[in-house]
C-alpha cells in the first residue's frame, strides 16, 4: 500500500512538473512575437532660428534612466514579474525656442548601460553580459531628429505634454523612436518625465530566456525622469 501511495505521489509530481515545463516552453514561443524594427528617422531639415534659444543641461544626480520589461520565472511562480534597472549616469541636453512660434530642438541624451542596476546583481550581469553587451557597447544614445513645437501661450511652471521623435542607438543600432513627454519649465529648470516602448530584437538583442525558466518579454518600457538646468 505505503509502495502504491509514493508511486502515485511521484507520478503527480512528474506531471506538475512536465506541465510547468510545458507551460513554460508555450509561454517562451508566445511571449514574443515577431515585431518590425521602424528603421532610422530622416532629419526634417526645420531651421531654428539662432535667437531666443536657451539651451539646457541635463543634471545626473536630478535624473533617473530606467526600464521595465515583464518576465515568467517559473521556479519562483511569477508569471508576471516586473524586472526595473534603474541609472543616474545620464548625460545631455536640449533647446528650447522661445519666440512666437516655442520649439524643443536639438535634443540628445547618452545613458551609460555598464551603471544599470536592478534587485538583483546576478540579473545585472547577466544582461550586461550576454545582452546588453554593455563593455563593447556602453551607451544608448537618443538624438532629435526635428524639432517640436510647444504651445503658444505656455506660462512658467505650467505642465505641457508633446511627442519628440528622434533616433535611438543602441547595441550598435539604431532606430527612429518616438518619446511621449511631460514636463514644466520654471526658473531656469526644466523638469518631467519621457517614456517610450522600444522593442529588444529591433536592437538585435534576443530577449533573455534561461533555459525556458526564466523569460523576459521583447517589449521594454524606457522611462526618463530629468532635470535640466539653464546653461
Amino acid at each position: 500500500m505505503k509502495r502504491r501511495v509514493v508511486v502515485l505521489v511521484i507520478a503527480a509530481g512528474l506531471v506538475i512538473l512536465i506541465a510547468g515545463f510545458s507551460y513554460a516552453a508555450y509561454f517562451a514561443r508566445n511571449v514574443n512575437p515577431r515585431h518590425t524594427s521602424p528603421g532610422v528617422a530622416s532629419s526634417c531639415g526645420k531651421a531654428v532660428p539662432s535667437t531666443d534659444l536657451q539651451t539646457f543641461t541635463i543634471v545626473p544626480a536630478q535624473t533617473t534612466a530606467s526600464y521595465q520589461v515583464h518576465e515568467n520565472l517559473v521556479l519562483r511562480n511569477l508569471p508576471d514579474n516586473v524586472a526595473i534597472g534603474k541609472t543616474q549616469a545620464v548625460q545631455g541636453g536640449f533647446s528650447i525656442y522661445s519666440g512666437p512660434s516655442p520649439l524643443v530642438t536639438d535634443m540628445k541624451i547618452t545613458v551609460d548601460l555598464r551603471t544599470l542596476k536592478t534587485d538583483e546583481d546576478r540579473r545585472d550581469y547577466y544582461v550586461r553580459q550576454n545582452y546588453l553587451e554593455s563593455d563593447t557597447f556602453p551607451d544608448a544614445e537618443f538624438t532629435s531628429t526635428c524639432p517640436q513645437a510647444l504651445p503658444t501661450n505656455y506660462r512658467d511652471g505650467q505642465t505641457i505634454t508633446f511627442q519628440i521623435t528622434g533616433n535611438l542607438t543602441l547595441h550598435g543600432k539604431t532606430n527612429k523612436e518616438i518619446f511621449d513627454v511631460q514636463g514644466k519649465l520654471a526658473a531656469g529648470t526644466v523638469t518631467g518625465t519621457a517614456t517610450t516602448t522600444v522593442y529588444m530584437t529591433d536592437f538585435g538583442i534576443q530577449p533573455p530566456n534561461l533555459a525556458n525558466i526564466a523569460i523576459a518579454q521583447n517589449k521594454v518600457l524606457i522611462t526618463i525622469a530629468f532635470t535640466a538646468k539653464e546653461g
